[in-house]
Parts: structure tokens; sequence; C-alpha cells
């Protein structure tokens, strides 16, 4: 049989799962966002105050606005027809891993073994007036090579606990937070440069970016959260940024 075609005890990756993509609003569970295309040209001139109708105390990050990790920014895009979604991003890490190290186990075709994987982790809460309840971010943050855009992969957490991304949970109303971790597989001779919005209308990006870093393995603290933990003998274990809410 084929090297992509499911064995029983093996999850697998093909190629067919790392496209190049871009599209405008977001996408409901389920619901295929990756498909082929050519991202907008930038618009030019003065952007307008709100590309899509929002609540009047919500003031969205300016497109072409680029953000270092940690920072939030927020952005609106149409769910459905008559849907805008809000909400204020935070990529807060970025890890470059490889399949030998985070998909030990997985049957992976040629194609894909030839891309490097990376782990985006970041947290969203709904600052609009729409549940966004089930939703997956496939349509709202893609990985960035300098050339094309990534679609985000997602894996739950009984496939790959180093980096789970559930849907958003449901309900997702105004005031809700979640953290999940997306998947980006970047081609040959292309590294990850930023995970990136792309504003309705074909305004200029706003983005993510700064140094990457490991893998943040579920179960262990990083060397912050052990500073953080000398002069107690309180223990606690930590839990990954990525895990799905």
């Amino acid at each position: 049989m084929l090297g992509a075609v499911l064995r029983a005890t093996r999850p697998v990756i093909a190629a067919g799962l790392a496209l190049t993509a871009l599209a405008g609003c977001g996408s409901d569970d389920g619901e295929d966002a990756k498909k082929q295309a050519t991202p907008t040209p930038s618009a030019t001139g003065a952007a307008p105050e709100a590309y899509l109708p929002v609540p009047d105390d919500v003031t969205l990050t300016e497109p072409g606005t680029a953000l270092g990790l940690g920072e939030e920014g927020v952005v609106a895009f149409q769910r459905r027809q008559d849907e805008v979604g809000v909400l204020a991003v935070s990529v807060r890490r970025i890890e470059r891993t490889s399949f030998q190290e985070s998909f030990a186990g997985w049957e992976i075709d040629g194609t894909t073994a030839a891309r490097t994987p990376y782990f985006a982790r970041v947290e969203v809460t709904n600052v609009g007036d729409v549940d966004l309840g089930g939703m997956r971010l496939d349509n709202v943050l893609w990985g960035d090579d300098g050339t094309t855009l990534e679609a985000p992969n997602y894996y739950g957490a009984d496939q790959l606990p180093v980096c789970s991304g559930d849907p958003l949970p449901t309900p997702f109303a105004a005031g809700a937070t979640a953290q999940l971790c997306q998947v980006y597989f970047i081609a040959p001779t292309r590294a990850l440069e930023r995970v990136s919005f792309s504003p309705f209308g074909g305004l200029d990006a706003v983005s993510w970016s700064g140094e990457l870093s490991p893998v943040d393995k579920p179960g262990k603290k990083g060397r912050k959260d052990e500073k953080a933990q000398e002069g107690t003998s309180e223990t606690a274990s930590a839990t990954p940024s990525g895990d799905a809410s």
C-alpha cells in the first residue's frame, strides 16, 4: 500500500496537508481552508478606520502593523457573509521543530518530509459580539515564509500532545479566551518568518514575529517557570502554553 495511506496504528501526514493558501474569512469546524491561491496585492493609500464593522468600543490594529511575540493585535474577519468575528490575538511563541523530534511514530510521505514543521502557540480573546464557538483559525492566521502563505494544520491532544489545537470551545462568546497551537509545514529552503493576518479588502497584513524557541514539551517547565518556583517548597505541574482550552 502507499505510504500516505492511513495505517491502523499510526497517524499520517500527507503532502496534501501542506498547501499554500490564502482567504479572507474565518472557517467553521471541519471546513477545508487549504485551497491554493495567490495573495492579494496590498492596497495603497491610507487605511480606513475599520475595514469591517466592529463594536464601537473596539479599535482594530492598523493594517501593516508588525508586532513582536507576546504583543496583542485586534483583527476582524467575516465568519459568514453576515457575521463579523473580532479577536484579540497574541502569538506567544514560534517553535522550529523536526519530524524526528515531534512526530515520532507518524508515517510521512516524501514530499511532506522535505518540509520543516513549526509550531505557533497562540492566545485569542473574543472581543466582538459574535459567538465563535467551534471555529478554527484556518482562514485567520497564516504562516509566512516571505514568499507564500501556508494554512495551519491542527491536531488533537491524542494525536500530537506536544502541539494540540482543538477548535475554539463552545460557546465562545464575548470575553472568552483560549490557547491554541497551530502547525505549519514550510517549504524546503525556506523558513517561517512571521505569522500573518490578512485584513479584508487586500490591506497590508498584521504580523507577529520574533526569536524562535525550542519546542515547549508537555510536562516540562521552562527556565522562567523554574526560576519562579525558586524559594518555595510548593510544586505544581506546568501546563503547556499550546494546550487548547
